[in-house]
């Protein structure tokens, strides 16, 4: 303790050690704040290259990385849990010739790629065939020239089984979600699964008659299809509308 009177009592003397008091005390807090603001700026350094991996393609006009996996390009979707190609068609064996009919008109690839309708028309009476011919786009699905499936491009769900139509008539109706995966040209330019990936909506009436088989009645509704599909009946993905123009 100092002396009352003495030379630390001094006024002078006790302002210089309030100076130096608070000189350290400012110091010691920029020291703190200089740790910080460099602790802060590492944080907003590492946020913006995390944006620039992310968006830089964006930024600079190139197409971005592709965001599904083509080799699995049914994953992450709601098809993903249907089944693949012809599995997913099953009838009892007295429809045998309506489950063959449907894997030949929707679900088989190389039928699809080949647009002629050979093996679906090959289930109707020959008088009958050139009559279905005319009608192909519409009882079929046929790919645009130059478009191709994915390997197990296909999946579907859907059933095959007695049913009454408009009219009253016993029927056999198909009636199928089936979903097709295309290869794109440029993986790069694919955004999402609606850029690659169809799904149509379709179903069909058939009859047993002394004659053979025959359809009495047929629709199809395309989704994230190309709108050419819906003119002439020839399938392309989006990506892939400059094939196939309205």
């Amino acid at each position: 303790m100092g002396i009352p009177g003495g030379i630390e009592d001094h006024p002078d003397l006790r302002d210089a050690q309030w100076g130096r008091r608070v000189e350290r005390e400012w110091r010691r807090e920029q020291r703190r704040l200089g740790k910080a603001t460099v602790v802060g700026a590492l944080v907003v350094g590492a946020l913006i290259a995390v944006a620039a991996w992310q968006y830089a393609p964006q930024w600079f006009g190139n197409p971005p990385r592709p965001v599904v996996d083509f080799g699995r390009p049914f994953a992450g979707t709601p098809y993903e849990s249907w089944a693949d190609g012809e599995r997913a068609v099953v009838a009892a064996p007295e429809h045998e010739q309506v489950r063959r009919a449907v894997i030949a008109a929707r679900i088989d690839p190389a039928e699809l790629e080949r647009r002629d309708g050979a093996a679906f028309l090959a289930l109707f009476p020959e008088a009958a065939r050139p009559a279905w011919q005319q009608m192909l786009p519409m009882l079929a699905t046929q790919l645009t020239p130059g478009t191709k499936l994915l390997p197990n491009g296909v999946r579907a769900q859907g059933t095959i089984g007695k049913a009454v139509d408009g009219e009253g008539k016993e029927v056999v109706r198909a009636d199928f979600r089936i979903a097709y995966a295309f290869a794109p040209d440029d993986p790069g330019v694919i955004r999402g699964h609606e850029d690659f990936i169809v799904m149509a909506e379709a179903r069909a009436d058939f009859q047993q008659t002394p004659q053979g088989m025959r359809i009495t009645d047929s629709a199809i509704r395309w989704h994230n299809a190309a709108c050419g599909a819906y003119v002439s009946g020839l399938v392309a993905p989006k990506f892939a509308a400059a094939k196939q123009p309205c």
